[in-house]
């Protein structure tokens, strides 16, 4: 009867355990961790644009390239319209001897990209369920080092996004890309007022809708170290308890 008593402790423990290891499993699989994004991008990318710009020729050469203008693009509406411009900029017109200190610094800003990419921290747009950016493309012409700052510009916001923030990013901009713009001969139809108003409200919405996102992601993360400790307190309890009647009933 002793040995039956003494199974049937163990199994209630085991029951007990894993019982509680599957209810504190959900919030540590429900919960956001920050993941590669965060450490996507570094300072040492920042640099690479600068020391590239830096070898430039300061006068005699000019290109033509296609680049995104922001106007009233979001921040993240703004890189994700902005990147894919950015690899084809460095792909067409900065290409160099393979070896050489130049091809090294644009091979790096194209492995950042393709990165990011793969990562899947920006995504690709989707022309299913949003416009393509074209009312924001502009055709410029001027010195590779202008191209390559407007290039750093995109990648200091994409920096800013994912390290200055714990709140998820986000990449909807179907409402955004599918702003049109008139050519300068054409005369708005609302009023300055009205206009400054709307978009007021509009980014009021979206500050009030990123601090709640900021606020659950918080409470989220607080939640999953409690669970996290409890976890370990738990299960050093289940061994110790597992291994007192052993000890007594050895």
């Amino acid at each position: 009867s002793l040995g039956i008593v003494t199974t049937l402790t163990q199994k209630f423990f085991h029951v007990r355990c894993l019982c509680v290891l599957m209810f504190l499993s959900f919030p540590l699989t429900m919960a956001e961790i920050p993941g590669p994004c965060r450490h996507s991008i570094t300072r040492e990318h920042l640099l690479t644009v600068r020391h590239l710009m830096d070898n430039q020729l300061r006068s005699g050469c000019s290109i033509t390239y296609t680049f995104i203008e922001r106007r009233s693009l979001s921040k993240c509406c703004f890189v994700k319209a902005a990147l894919p411009w950015i690899l084809e900029l460095l792909t067409t017109h900065f290409k160099y001897s393979r070896g050489s200190v130049n091809d090294g610094y644009v091979q790096s800003l194209r492995a950042l990209i393709l990165n990011i990419y793969s990562q899947k921290c920006v995504p690709q747009i989707n022309e299913e369920v949003e416009d393509k950016p074209e009312s924001f493309e502009m055709l410029y012409r001027g010195s590779p080092s202008e191209a390559l700052q407007r290039a750093s510009e995109v990648l200091s916001v994409y920096w800013e996004l994912v390290t200055m923030s714990d709140a998820p990013v986000d990449w909807t901009c179907q409402h955004e890309y599918t702003e049109t713009f008139g050519s300068s001969t054409d005369f708005p139809t609302e009023s300055p007022s009205q206009h400054f108003t709307e978009s007021y409200d509009r980014n009021s919405v979206k500050a009030s809708q990123r601090r709640t996102v900021k606020n659950m992601y918080t409470l989220g993360f607080i939640i999953t170290s409690i669970c996290g400790g409890l976890l370990l307190i738990i299960t050093l309890y289940c061994v110790i308890t597992q291994k007192v009647p052993e000890l007594l009933f050895c």
